[in-house]
């Protein structure tokens, strides 16, 4: 016959703090990771915006496109991978802060043990949160009045944030254009490999 073991609720208590924070280093982590592959795929679309100004100074047009497409195709993902960072930092703060309610509970079971609960009073305290809490609802209806008023532009589609592939091949011979005027026959420009 073998022994049964039984955690006592002390070592329960510690094993769940363990695992919130292995699981709170996983998601660090996981946001990590995201953020360095992030920084290379820039690296990586800074390559491709170089290569299309190179191949456009040599008069590469097609090569020029290629690379041009390459990068704007980096930028989509890395706003891709942006926004889903974001969203998981948020659920991440949301479960975290949702962590708290067991803190609280805890909390207050000890605090009922030790205190003395006197009605009237306790009525007449929480009629006056009441009336700060209505008065705190009101200031947050402000808050987020001023807050929509900030973000209203900040919900546009995809392409607002990453430039079409016209603004970038305008902005590509805008550039090359800058380094050839001090000296590159324009007529090598029109030549296509």
């Amino acid at each position: 016959m073998g022994f049964l073991f039984f955690k006592t609720a002390k070592e329960k208590e510690r094993a769940e703090r363990r695992e919130r924070r292995h699981a709170l280093r996983k998601a660090e982590g996981a946001v990590d990771e995201v953020t360095e592959r992030i920084r290379k795929m820039e690296k990586d679309a800074e390559a491709e915006w170089a290569r299309a100004k190179d191949a456009a100074k040599e008069g590469k047009q097609a090569a020029a496109q290629r690379a041009l497409t390459s990068y704007r195709s980096a930028q989509v993902l890395i706003t891709k991978l942006e926004q889903k960072k974001w969203v998981f930092k948020q659920v991440l703060m949301k479960l975290e802060t949702a962590g708290t309610d067991a803190e609280f509970a805890k909390a207050l079971g000890m605090m009922n043990k030790v205190t003395n609960i006197n009605p009237e009073l306790v009525e007449d305290v929480f009629d006056e949160a009441n009336e700060l809490l209505a008065e705190s609802g009101d200031t947050d209806k402000l808050w987020a009045q001023m807050y929509s008023k900030e973000v209203e532009g900040s919900k546009e589609a995809l392409q607002d944030h990453i430039p079409s592939m016209e603004d970038l091949e305008r902005t590509l011979n805008e550039e090359v254009a800058g380094k050839i005027a001090g000296g590159v026959d324009p007529s090598a420009l029109e030549k296509e490999i």
